[in-house]
């Protein structure tokens, strides 16, 4: 997705010199590559704060992070080839333009979908007609009309129309966007998609969880809308890993690198680069205040005042701090009561802490009737 860009990054490497196997043995005596050389002249990379320095809210991200991309021990978080190619990527970052023409063009039937969002009154046949140009998408639609959530009666559909007819307009609209947005998740090398898996699966996970929290509230009429905002609230952290995977590939294929490095760029960059794609793609303006502010909400304290205001962005707040939170308990990266104790204190309405309560709950009926 983003090969010139790199070319433009890295202009000099491709092609000039055969990966360096022993780069990253310490006693390596082998010959100095030309990458080596430019490693030398870059920048240090912006650190992860010491953990006596963090926020609540700051200790947990570097929970879940490190759930994602392992931990980091001191000893390596100064591997120079992980901070040359972040760095490169970072300049990126800070004009997102680059980044955001060479992702696909949003396609009609979303852009159709989203108007539709404050609009009830829309024709279904045209709305039809538009998703069926986008294979891919349609077969989303009939795939989510096929879950057992539902699918109660497990017959199987097969054509757009009959999904539509089961689905609902709401379920319509999930099916089209998790059909792009799923388009738009990580597809990195063996050795590391596993990383990409539980970026999408978190991305998923949010939606999901901001529309339950929704339908559980007084604003369950807008349930729709902040699934989409969920789903979409992380494209960031998504589209960053594909552009460092690339990277990689590009400039030293044979190297594993560093996640250090990706936490950094990930934490400071994702949220943001979110916005300015929803942006470009020309998204209502209700969703790119939902979108910005994910990059304000800093601390829990801040929920209070703003879910008078803004309760859809406060929801998907903490519909993603949620998902981190089931995600890391799923592999036993915490425990229950650890899990208590970051609810407690950052996750504000009754709505979120009583459905994490309820997947708890479900987590240890599931697990008594597997033993």
């Amino acid at each position: 997705m983003f090969k010139a860009i790199l070319k433009h990054l890295f202009p000099s490497i491709k092609g000039k010199a055969k990966p360096n196997y022993l780069y990253f043995e310490k006693d390596s005596e082998t010959e100095e590559v030309p990458q080596q050389k430019m490693i030398e002249k870059a920048p240090s990379s912006k650190a992860l704060k010491p953990l006596c320095l963090l926020s609540a809210e700051e200790t947990h991200s570097q929970a879940f992070y490190d759930f994602l991309f392992g931990q980091s021990p001191a000893t390596i978080e100064h591997d120079e080839l992980s901070l040359y190619i972040t760095e490169k990527i970072e300049a990126v970052l800070r004009k997102p333009n680059n980044i955001i023409e060479a992702m696909p063009v949003l396609p009609a039937s979303l852009t159709k979908v989203i108007e539709q969002l404050s609009n009830n009154n829309f024709n279904t046949e045209e709305l039809l007609a538009l998703i069926q140009q986008e294979p891919a998408i349609a077969a989303k639609v009939v795939e989510l009309a096929n879950s057992s959530f539902y699918n109660r009666s497990h017959k199987e559909v097969t054509d757009l129309k009959a999904a539509f007819m089961l689905l609902g307009s709401n379920g319509l609209m999930e099916g089209v966007i998790n059909g792009f947005v799923s388009k738009l998740a990580p597809h990195s090398p063996i050795y590391f998609k596993q990383y990409g898996n539980k970026i999408w699966q978190h991305s998923l996970a949010t939606g999901i969880n901001a529309k339950a929290l929704m339908q559980g509230s007084s604003y369950k009429g807008e349930a729709a809308q902040g699934y989409l905002i969920g789903l979409i609230c992380n494209l960031g952290d998504m589209i960053i890993y594909q552009l460092l995977m690339e990277a990689f590939s590009f400039v030293h294929p044979d190297s594993q690198p560093n996640s250090y490095a990706f936490k950094v760029l990930m934490q400071q960059k994702s949220k943001p680069l979110t916005y300015h794609i929803a942006k470009h793609w020309q998204f209502p303006q209700s969703i790119l205040d939902a979108l910005a502010l994910q990059v304000k909400f800093t601390h829990s304290t801040m929920l209070a005042s703003a879910f008078a205001k803004w309760p859809i962005a406060c929801f998907v707040y903490e519909g993603n701090i949620i998902s981190e939170l089931m995600m890391m308990v799923e592999h036993n990266e915490q425990y229950e009561e650890q899990v208590r104790e970051t609810v407690a204190t950052l996750l504000y309405s009754d709505e979120a802490k009583q459905y994490v309560e309820r997947l708890l709950a479900n987590r240890v009926t599931t697990t008594a009737i597997i033993s």
